[in-house]
């Protein structure tokens, strides 16, 4: 089976391989007979502009280009040639717009592009060497001179021939490092999990790629660069990245991209206008020897190091754009605690697992007294401070395992597993005593404080609960058993 070697090539790479060529070069749809790509030789050599050639509406027709009695010619040449691999060249005469007619040899190979066929080719104006071969048929008094001016023109054809070739090798060489980057893209956005995503980036640029290394790294807290994942594989977590002037450039933000003595790659790795890190990548020696010289084609590598590193932002800040709106749903906005929906959910594992392991676990569900009292007397923008104010003592107040939800209204419960009875009771009275001790300020008047109490019912598990519905009703009574007996105080159910 044909592989695919379809490749998203940019405008930069084209511009570089295209235009600064002597002879003419183009890409051609021979299905919908017009150009793809050409260059300012070809637009010459034609008399066409690029925008009559490409980028109209409606393109001109190659076919209506070339001369009436050649146009069978060059259908049958087609027709000749269909498979990728496939090469040939050709003579022919095409009608410019001013009516001159130019003699051109095109030397071209098929290629699979994007799903598709294409020829890719160089043409140049032989026409002074045709007025010669016809005058050697015809004038055989000149024949001698135009026999030695037949075989320069062929060995100047054989050396244009031979660099055509040369090209071509390089920039096939290219197309096997270009052909994976449109199916890594596509996995990078079907990938969930972030740090599959630089596992992904690793693997594909070394394996599919043909590049020798790479790393991506990514800023810590502190700022360390840290390596998220690397191929070939890296058994240590933190890479020691001699702080270079060309490297410190690239962090910095002066620099989009630089290339070490060695031939390495690194490129900033930008979310919004902050450098998150690097992407790393090496090239063989042999392809930097290849390479050498070529400046069109060490510039593209470094157009597709840069893509691969601008698109890893993208997927960054996609992932924690989408972190944040899950976090956004599960947290009540005016306490930051978890809301009712994670409660629920958190209180089924955690009642499951008591059950099945046998593992202690409590229920706290407290009530800030006379609340309705505080919205009533002082307007509901200070009852709202009240529940953000007590949502950030209890946040900072209980254990990582344990789970601190806003119920509804001014009610909060705690799943605390791992702890039961009397060890819930004292947990819960630290709390309550600290939120009375606790002075609030006044909206209206900051130099004035008020302080609120809070009740609280706690339930645990033992072996005549069988549901968490009746886990929480047991500690709702309690709850409403310090309510009815005077309030601030803390209830553990029987």
């Amino acid at each position: 089976m044909e592989s695919d070697t379809s490749v998203t090539e940019s405008p930069s790479l084209l511009h570089l391989h295209f235009d600064t060529a002597v002879d003419g070069q183009y890409v051609l749809d021979p299905e919908a007979d017009v150009f793809i790509k050409v260059n300012p030789a070809m637009c010459e050599l034609l008399g066409y502009t690029r925008e009559q050639l490409v980028e109209a509406r409606r393109p001109v027709a190659t076919t209506s280009i070339i001369h009436e009695s050649d146009r069978e010619l060059v259908r049958s040449h087609r027709a000749s040639v269909s498979q990728p691999g496939d090469s040939g060249v050709a003579r022919f005469r095409v009608v410019r717009p001013d009516g001159e007619v130019r003699h051109l040899e095109v030397r071209f190979t098929l290629i699979r592009y994007m799903g598709r066929i294409v020829q890719v080719g160089s043409a140049r104006d032989v026409s002074e060497q045709v007025k010669l071969e016809i005058k050697l048929r015809n004038e055989s008094e000149f024949n001698r001179e135009l026999t030695l001016a037949a075989q320069q023109s062929a060995k100047e054809a054989q050396r244009k021939s031979l660099e055509v070739l040369e090209a071509n090798t390089r920039v096939g060489a290219l197309s096997e490092v270009l052909r994976a980057i449109p199916l890594l893209t596509k996995r990078l956005l079907e990938l969930e999990d972030i740090n599959e995503v630089f596992k992904e980036t690793a693997l594909t640029m070394v394996n599919d790629a043909q590049f020798s290394s790479c790393a991506v790294l990514l800023k810590d807290e502190q700022g360390k660069l840290e390596v998220k994942y690397a191929n070939p594989f890296r058994t240590t977590t933190s890479l020691q990245v001699k702080e270079t002037p060309l490297i410190s450039r690239v962090l910095s933000g002066q620099d989009s991209l630089a290339v070490d003595e060695g031939g390495t790659h690194y490129a900033a790795i930008q979310t919004g206008a902050a450098i998150r890190g690097l992407l790393q990548v090496g090239l063989p020696k042999n392809l930097q020897r290849f390479y050498a010289g070529h400046k069109p084609i060490q510039q593209s590598i470094k157009d597709l190091v840069s893509t691969i590193a601008d698109f890893l932002g993208v997927v960054i800040s996609n992932h924690e754009n989408l972190e944040r709106i899950k976090l956004q749903s599960r947290q009540d906005k005016l306490t930051g605690l978890y809301n009712r929906r994670v409660f629920e959910e958190q209180l089924s594992i955690e009642f499951r697992r008591a059950l099945r392991y046998e593992r202690d676990l409590s229920l706290l569900i407290l009530d800030i007294d006379d609340f309705r009292v505080v919205n009533n007397t002082y307007g509901h923008q200070q009852g709202d401070l009240v529940l953000s104010t007590v949502g950030s003592l209890l946040a900072g107040s209980f254990r990582d395992l344990d789970t601190v939800c806003r119920y509804g209204g001014e009610e909060i419960c705690v799943i605390l597993p791992e702890t039961v009875g009397e060890a819930a009771k004292a947990k819960a009275e630290q709390i309550r005593r600290k939120i009375a001790e606790t002075e609030l300020p006044l909206l209206e008047k900051p130099e004035q404080k008020i302080r609120v109490t809070v009740s609280m019912g706690i339930a645990c598990v033992t072996k005549g609960i069988t549901s968490e519905e009746q886990l929480l009703r047991d500690a709702d009574r309690a709850l409403y058993w310090v309510k009815n007996h005077g309030k601030n105080q803390v209830k553990l159910a029987e």
